[in-house]
């Protein structure tokens, strides 16, 4: 009888450790695939964002001239 105790138990604690190795590598490749993707992205949106704030820098072909914000914040 305890034998079979002591092999069930042997049994899953394998079982557990085998499926928590399989988890950490699904794990490890989804997040490989989510970091090629959000390097994609920031490779596709970097020259658009750059050209957006080259153009917000100037004004009618006038620069904008960096003052006192229109806002005012509440204390």
């Amino acid at each position: 009888m305890k034998e079979v105790i002591v092999g069930v138990t042997t049994m899953g604690v394998f079982g557990v450790l085998s499926w928590m190795a399989v988890t950490l590598i699904t794990l490890d490749k989804r997040t490989e695939v989510m970091s090629v993707k959000i390097q994609q992205n920031n490779d596709m949106l970097k020259p658009l964002w750059e050209d957006f704030i080259r153009r917000s820098a100037t004004y009618d072909n006038k620069e904008i001239k960096h003052g006192k914000a229109s806002v005012k914040v509440w204390k």
